[in-house]
C-alpha cells in the first residue's frame, strides 16, 4: 500500500466517524423519531413446571363431652299494653234522608191526589213514621151513571231493632167509596149517586217479632200476628184473624259435604168470620209445611210435605209432597228451576172487592185448593244489565171464583161469584234492562189456557196479556216514563132473566193502554210530575156495564223536608 492510498483511507474513516457523531448529537438536539424497519422475529420464552403437590389437610375436630348443669330462676317481667285504634274506612258519605215528604196533584175529571209521610231518620234502635195517602175522582163517563171513587189509606208503624230481634207494628186504616155506575142515566134519571154508593172501611193491625242472628247454627224463628175488620154501607162484615211461624236452624244431616242444610218447619193460621144480610159463617184453616233444603254442587233443593187442614161444614185434609229445584249453570248465571206443590185459599170480602169493586158482598165464600201444581223454566243474566225468565205451569183448581152479574140487582150492576174446577196452563215470560238509574226496561207476558169442568168459558179471564214498562233518566234532571199494557178480549157470562133463567155470552174487547209521563227533579227536594193516562182514549170495558175513563192528565208537585 502506498502512502497516498493509506492517507485515503484514513481520511474516508475520519470523515465516517465525524459524520456519525454529528448525526448523533443532531438527533439528540432536535428529539426526533427514528423509526428501524427491519424482519421482525418473534421469540417464545421458555416454559417452567411449577413443582409443587396439591396436599390434603384434615379439619377433623375431636368431639370432647362438655358435662354442665343449669339453675332455674324466675325472673319477673313487667309489660304495657298500648291501646290500637280501630281503621277507619274513607267510604263514601251517606246521602241525608228528610223526615218527611209531600205530594199533591190535580188533573181532569176532577181528580185530586194527596201523599203525606213523616218519619225519623236513620236510627239503629228504631223506626217510626206515618203515611197517609188520597186518590179520588168526581168527573163523569157520558151516558153513565156516576162514577165517582175516593181511596184513603192511612198507616202507622212502628219498628224496634234489638240485639237478636226485631219487633214491628203497624196500624193500618182504609177507606174505599165507589159507585154502581153500570146504568144509562137517560133511562134511569130518578136514580140519585147516594143511591148507587157503596163504601169500604177496614182498619188492621200487625204484630211481629223475628230473629236475626248473625250466627247461623242459632235457631232461627219467626213469629207474626194479623188482624183486621171490614164492613160496607149493606151491613156486611168480615172479621179475620192470622197467626204466622216459622222455625229453622242449620243442621248437617247429609254430611259435610252438602252445603247450607237448613231443616225447618212454617205454621198458618186463618180464622175468618162473615156477617152479612143472608148469613153468618165461621170457618179457617191450618197449613204446616215441614221442608228441608241444602245445596249440593250446582243443585238446590228444597223437599217438604204441604199439608193444610180445612175448618168448615165439610173439614177436610189436604196434603201433597211439595218440591223446588235450582240447577245452576254456566258459572251460575243460568239456572234451571222447577217444581210441584199445592196450596189453600180461603175466599174473602177483601180480596173480592180489591179485584171486583162492583160486588154484591153477600155472596158465597167457598175455599179454593189447588190440586197440583207443576212449573218449570230457567233464568239468567245475559249481561250484568241483563236479566230474563221464562216459565211454564199446570194447574188443577177445585172451587175457582169466576163473576157473573147478580140477577137480583134492579139495574143487573153488580156481581156475584160462582165456582167452578178449572185447569189453568200458563207460559210467562220476562226480561228486564236496567242501567244504573239510567234506563230501566221491563217487557212482560203472560198467556193462559182454562180448562173449564162445568161452565163454558173461565169468565173474565184474559187469555195473554203484555206489559212494556221504561223509565229514562235524562241528566238527573227529566225522569220520562212510557207504559203500554194490552189485554186480549174476555168472554162474560150476562144472566138478564131469571124466570125463565135466559143466559148469554157477551165478549168485551181488549184494549191497548198507553201511558206517558214526565218528572222534572229542580233540586233533589222538590220535582214536578206530569201523567197522561190512557192517551189513546180506549174507553174498554173491564167488567161488563162498565165502561172506563178515557184519555185523562194529572200533573203536580212533590216536595222533600
Amino acid at each position: 500500500m502506498n502512502k497516498n492510498t493509506f492517507s485515503f483511507i484514513i481520511t474516508k474513516t475520519f470523515f465516517l466517524v465525524f459524520l456519525l457523531l454529528l448525526l448523533s448529537f443532531k438527533s439528540k438536539s432536535q428529539n426526533q423519531d427514528v423509526i428501524i424497519i427491519d424482519t421482525y422475529k418473534p421469540v417464545i420464552s421458555d416454559a417452567f413446571k411449577i413443582n409443587e403437590n396439591p396436599q390434603i389437610t384434615d379439619t377433623a375436630v375431636e368431639k370432647i363431652d362438655l358435662i354442665y348443669q343449669v339453675s332455674p330462676a324466675y325472673y319477673p317481667l313487667s309489660y304495657t299494653l298500648n291501646p290500637i285504634k280501630p281503621a277507619k274506612l274513607s267510604g263514601q258519605p251517606l246521602s241525608k234522608l228528610y223526615k218527611s215528604y209531600l205530594k199533591v196533584g190535580f188533573g181532569s175529571n176532577i181528580t185530586p191526589l194527596a201523599e203525606f209521610s213523616i218519619g225519623n231518620t236513620r236510627s239503629a234502635k228504631q223506626s217510626i213514621g206515618f203515611i197517609y195517602r188520597h186518590f179520588s175522582s168526581s168527573g163523569k163517563i157520558k151516558e153513565y151513571g156516576y162514577p165517582g171513587f175516593s181511596d184513603n189509606e192511612a198507616s202507622f208503624y212502628v219498628k224496634k231493632f234489638y240485639k237478636n230481634h226485631t219487633f214491628s207494628t203497624d196500624i193500618d186504616f182504609a177507606r174505599n167509596v165507589i159507585h154502581y155506575y153500570g146504568f144509562l142515566a137517560e133511562q134511569h134519571s130518578d136514580i140519585t149517586k147516594d143511591s148507587t154508593r157503596q163504601r169500604f172501611n177496614k182498619i188492621g193491625a200487625t204484630l211481629n217479632y223475628k230473629s236475626n242472628y248473625i250466627d247461623s247454627s242459632r235457631l232461627n224463628h219467626n213469629v207474626a200476628f194479623n188482624f183486621y175488620s171490614l164492613s160496607d154501607l149493606f151491613k156486611s162484615m168480615e172479621n179475620h184473624f192470622g197467626l204466622n211461624a216459622s222455625i229453622n236452624k242449620n243442621v248437617s244431616l247429609l254430611g259435610k259435604t252438602i252445603k247450607n242444610q237448613n231443616l225447618g218447619i212454617n205454621s198458618i193460621i186463618h180464622f175468618y168470620n162473615n156477617r152479612n144480610l143472608l148469613d153468618t159463617s165461621n170457618n179457617g184453616m191450618l197449613n204446616l209445611f215441614p221442608h228441608f233444603s241444602a245445596n249440593y254442587d250446582l243443585i238446590q233443593f228444597t223437599l217438604g210435605l204441604n199439608t193444610f187442614f180445612e175448618f168448615s161444614d165439610n173439614s177436610k185434609i189436604h196434603f201433597l209432597p211439595s218440591i223446588h229445584f235450582n240447577l245452576n249453570l254456566y258459572n251460575r248465571i243460568f239456572v234451571v228451576y222447577g217444581g210441584l206443590t199445592n196450596n189453600l185459599e180461603r175466599n174473602n170480602i177483601d180480596k173480592f172487592y180489591k179485584e171486583n169493586p162492583f160486588i154484591n158482598t153477600s155472596l158465597p165464600l167457598e175455599f179454593s185448593y189447588t190440586k197440583s201444581k207443576f212449573y218449570g223454566g230457567f233464568k239468567g243474566s245475559i249481561s250484568s244489565n241483563l236479566s230474563f225468565n221464562a216459565s211454564v205451569s199446570k194447574s188443577v183448581i177445585d172451587q175457582l171464583p169466576l163473576f157473573y152479574n147478580d140477577t137480583t140487582a134492579e139495574l143487573l150492576n153488580k156481581f156475584l161469584v160462582l165456582y167452578d174446577k178449572v185447569g189453568v196452563f200458563n207460559t210467562h215470560f220476562d226480561i228486564t234492562f236496567q242501567k244504573k238509574e239510567k234506563i230501566k226496561l221491563l217487557l212482560a207476558s203472560n198467556y193462559y189456557q182454562y180448562f173449564t169442568e162445568k161452565e163454558q168459558n173461565a169468565w173474565y179471564k184474559p187469555t195473554m196479556d203484555v206489559q212494556l214498562l221504561t223509565q229514562y233518566n235524562l241528566m238527573d234532571k227529566f225522569i220520562l216514563k212510557a207504559d203500554i199494557i194490552a189485554y186480549n178480549g174476555v168472554d162474560a157470562k150476562f144472566i138478564y132473566s131469571n124466570n125463565p133463567v135466559s143466559t148469554k155470552i157477551i165478549h168485551l174487547k181488549g184494549t191497548t193502554d198507553v201511558n206517558l209521563g214526565v218528572e222534572y227533579c229542580y233540586s233533589k227536594i222538590l220535582s214536578a210530575f206530569l201523567n197522561f193516562n190512557n192517551i189513546t182514549s180506549s174507553k174498554y170495558k173491564q167488567w161488563i156495564k162498565y165502561p172506563t175513563y178515557g184519555f185523562n192528565i194529572l200533573g203536580g208537585i212533590s216536595y222533600s223536608f
